[in-house]
C-alpha cells in the first residue's frame, strides 16, 4: 500500500505543481499583445478595461442600436447586389460582434469561477472525510476518499484553454492559482501526516 500511496502522491504533486506554474505564467508573464492589435485596439482596450458585465452590456446596447439602424438602411437596398459577408466586417457590425463575443466569454468565465469554488469545496469535504477514515475507520477507504478529493482539486483547477484579455478571465486564473496552491499545501499535509515517504527501516 505504501508504494501505491507514494506513486499517487508523486502524480498529484506533479499535476498540481505544473498547473500552478502555468496559471502564474498566464496571469503575470504571458504576452497578450499582437502586431495586429493596432487595427482594432480602441475596441479591444475598451473590452479589456471593462470592470463588470454591466459595463460591457452598456457598450453593447449602444452599438446594437447603431447596428439595428444600419440594418434598416441596408434592408432598403437591392438584396441581389448586397455582400452580407463584407457587411459584417464593417462598422458597427464588427464592434457589435466583438462586444457580443466578449459578453459571452465573460458569462462563461463567471460560471467557471462558480463551478471551481463549488466543486473544490466538495473536494475539501472528501478530503476531511478521507483523513478521518484513514485514521479511524480503514486506510483503504480513507485513501479512496483522498483520491476522490484530489481528483476534484486537480480537475477543477486544471488550466483554462480558451479566453484572455478580460478582467473576468484574470479573476478565473487568480482563483485557479489560489486553489491550486492550497491543494498543494493540503497534499503536502497528507504526505507528512500519513508519513508516506518515511523509510520504514529508518523509522524503526
Amino acid at each position: 500500500m505504501n508504494a501505491l500511496q507514494k506513486t499517487l502522491a508523486i502524480i498529484a504533486f506533479l499535476a498540481l505543481a505544473s498547473q500552478a506554474v502555468r496559471h502564474a505564467y498566464r496571469l503575470w508573464l504571458e504576452p497578450r499583445g499582437s502586431a495586429l492589435d493596432k487595427y482594432d485596439q480602441p475596441l479591444k482596450d475598451e473590452i479589456a478595461r471593462a470592470a463588470s458585465l454591466e459595463e460591457l452590456l452598456g457598450r453593447y446596447d449602444k452599438v446594437r442600436k447603431e447596428a439595428d439602424e444600419k440594418r434598416k438602411e441596408l434592408a432598403k437596398q437591392d438584396t441581389k447586389n448586397r455582400d452580407y459577408a463584407r457587411e459584417r466586417e464593417t462598422e458597427p457590425f464588427k464592434s457589435e460582434l466583438s462586444l457580443s463575443e466578449a459578453i459571452t466569454d465573460w458569462e462563461k468565465k463567471s460560471a467557471e469561477v462558480r463551478e471551481l469554488r463549488f466543486y473544490w469545496l466538495v473536494g475539501l469535504v472528501f478530503f476531511i472525510l478521507g483523513l478521518f477514515a484513514y485514521r479511524k475507520v480503514s486506510r483503504w477507504f480513507g485513501l479512496t476518499l483522498l483520491i476522490t478529493a484530489f481528483s476534484e482539486f486537480i480537475y477543477w483547477t486544471s488550466p483554462t484553454v480558451f479566453g484572455s484579455g478580460s478582467r473576468e478571465f484574470d479573476r478565473l486564473l487568480a482563483n485557479k492559482l489560489a486553489f491550486t496552491v492550497v491543494s498543494l499545501i493540503l497534499l503536502l499535509a497528507v504526505i507528512w501526516l500519513n508519513r508516506i515517504f518515511v523509510d520504514k527501516t529508518e523509522a524503526s
